[in-house]
């Protein structure tokens, strides 16, 4: 058995819930942004939302979810992680969204954020976009 030294503080635990949907590490970059905004659910504000950067190693991470507000509040839901997909298959992803749920060009948003060289950049345009909540960026 290990002997913890008097003031050495115990290795924390991952959180149960991660409130940061994707975290970006030094080095890293955003990519590409995209928003599907179905006509149908248009009067609850529904969004079906993929994100996805850049790693250091040249792979994508992705995030998606379906984001809608109820009485105010911002939701989301259905939460799905890829931490390591190719551009190719993200291309391909969101094509097969597209088809799936009958997303027409007036219902479909994309960020290209591979253009900026640097992340400050990337936020800075998001920003102007009014695209990013910046009480999460730390």
């Amino acid at each position: 058995m290990k002997k913890r030294r008097k003031n050495a503080r115990p290795k924390k635990s991952p959180p149960e819930q991660d409130h940061f949907l994707m975290r970006i590490k030094r080095g890293e970059r955003l990519y590409k942004f995209y928003y599907f905004r179905p006509m149908a659910g248009r009067h609850y504000n529904f969004e079906y939302r993929i994100l996805a950067k850049e790693k250091t190693n040249g792979m994508l991470e992705m995030v998606s979810y379906n984001f809608k507000i109820e009485n105010g509040v911002p939701q989301k839901s259905s939460i799905t992680r890829v931490p390591k997909i190719s551009k190719e298959q993200l291309d391909e992803i969101v094509i097969n969204v597209m088809k799936q749920t009958n997303t027409g060009p007036g219902e479909f948003e994309e960020l290209d954020l591979s253009g900026f060289s640097t992340l400050d950049e990337q936020i800075e345009f998001l920003k102007r976009r009014d695209r990013v909540d910046t009480m999460y960026i730390t």
